[in-house]
């Protein structure tokens, strides 16, 4: 698909619960995610895609926590919802304790997959 195509499929599907487009390329050798807006931005005309889709709050919830397993906690409070996530540096394990939006979700992922998810 061409990049005018993907950008027409997206605009045409997304709801106001999806904050998120995961997105592969043809050669089905690279996969990312990305919030909807930025995707959009970045997108050229005309760069090929292998597929997107779109994908809510609750889903990349889920596939961080895929990734993280144990380490990513996710806690409802009143002042609002928080991740507990538990990682590795270099002065060792550490946690640290986050407000849950897209941009914090998106952070923990890329951190964990070293910003290579298929390699």
């Amino acid at each position: 698909m061409k990049g005018t195509d993907v950008r027409k499929l997206v605009t045409e599907s997304v709801s106001g619960e999806h904050r998120f487009v995961r997105w592969w390329r043809k050669e089905n050798d690279f996969l990312d995610y990305d919030l909807v807006d930025k995707f959009l931005e970045r997108l050229s005309s005309d760069e090929e895609i292998g597929g997107v889709e779109l994908l809510t709050m609750k889903d990349m919830v889920d596939e961080v926590k895929r990734i993280t397993g144990e380490r990513l906690t996710v806690r409802h409070g009143e002042s609002g919802d928080t991740v507990e996530w538990v990682h590795g540096g270099k002065g060792g394990e550490r946690t640290e304790v986050c407000f849950l939006t897209p941009e914090t979700l998106l952070t923990i992922y890329d951190a964990e997959t070293r910003g290579n998810p298929i390699g």
